[in-house]
């Protein structure tokens, strides 16, 4: 009876420890693990910008915070106050790019090109995983407004497709989990190779580029409007890769 009694008290302990114990992660959690990387992060590393076979490899900073993003290709130096800034592109409530060395890429108009529904999904994380966690859980893809994204089944970011801006990226990973390079492809052929050396997932101040103003005459909105994206971007890769030499 009383080996009875100890065995009973013993298999109930084990049942209430059981219970008692930490759960693991849901997957809800896991997920919404994963996007918040994408929310808000700081990182440098080395940049490849290609064009129809031009190429061109620099240093780079990027950091995003919400639906605001400053990225800078930097020429020459270390990753700081010594560096000069070779063209930077500011996303925000508006687009603007500067280029020191080519300016009349700064007279083009960027922001069709720009995935704007994919930068507003991704803005937000807790609203993506309350709104479609579900979905995403289950076939580990998410379909929405011209914008395919998938996951792996870790739910990490695996590719992003924007069929509005004809962009497409893609993520790679080391073995321990970390993002090492992004693969972007945008139109017009032009593609851009981020390699990663840091990567921290905090909430970075980003000093925004000044807003362009279109105030030209007549006639020279009429020289914008002929301006080539293939000949500028041409004459900008070439230009670097001659002063590389």
């Amino acid at each position: 009876m009383k080996k009875a009694l100890i065995a009973v008290l013993i298999i109930t302990a084990i049942i209430i420890s059981a219970c008692a114990a930490p759960k693991g992660k849901s997957e809800e959690e896991k997920l919404r693990e994963q996007l918040k990387k994408w929310e808000y992060f700081d990182s440098q590393g080395i940049v490849e910008l290609s064009y129809k076979g031009l190429a061109i490899r620099k240093m780079f900073s990027a950091a995003k915070n919400g639906s605001e993003i400053r990225f800078d290709i930097i020429d020459g130096g270390l990753l700081g106050s010594a560096a000069e800034p070779l063209l930077t592109l500011y996303i925000g409530n508006y687009v603007a790019l500067k280029s020191p060395f080519l300016p009349m890429l700064e007279l083009l108009d960027f922001s069709s090109a720009i995935p704007e529904e994919s930068l507003s999904l991704s803005a937000n994380a807790d609203s993506l995983v309350t709104v479609y966690g579900e979905r995403i859980i289950k076939d580990k893809k998410l379909k929405l407004q011209g914008v395919t994204i998938n996951f792996n089944q870790d739910y990490l970011l695996d590719s992003v497709s924007d069929s509005l801006s004809a962009t497409e990226l893609k993520a790679l990973y080391s073995s321990k989990g970390d993002l090492s390079e992004l693969l972007i492809k945008s139109k017009d052929n032009i593609s851009l190779r981020l390699s990663f050396d840091k990567i921290e997932y905090l909430q970075p101040q980003i000093r925004p580029l000044p807003k362009p103003e279109l105030s030209f005459a007549d006639n020279t909105l009429k020289e914008l409007n002929n301006l080539n994206l293939e000949t500028l971007l041409k004459d900008f890769l070439q230009y670097k890769k001659e002063g590389q030499k």
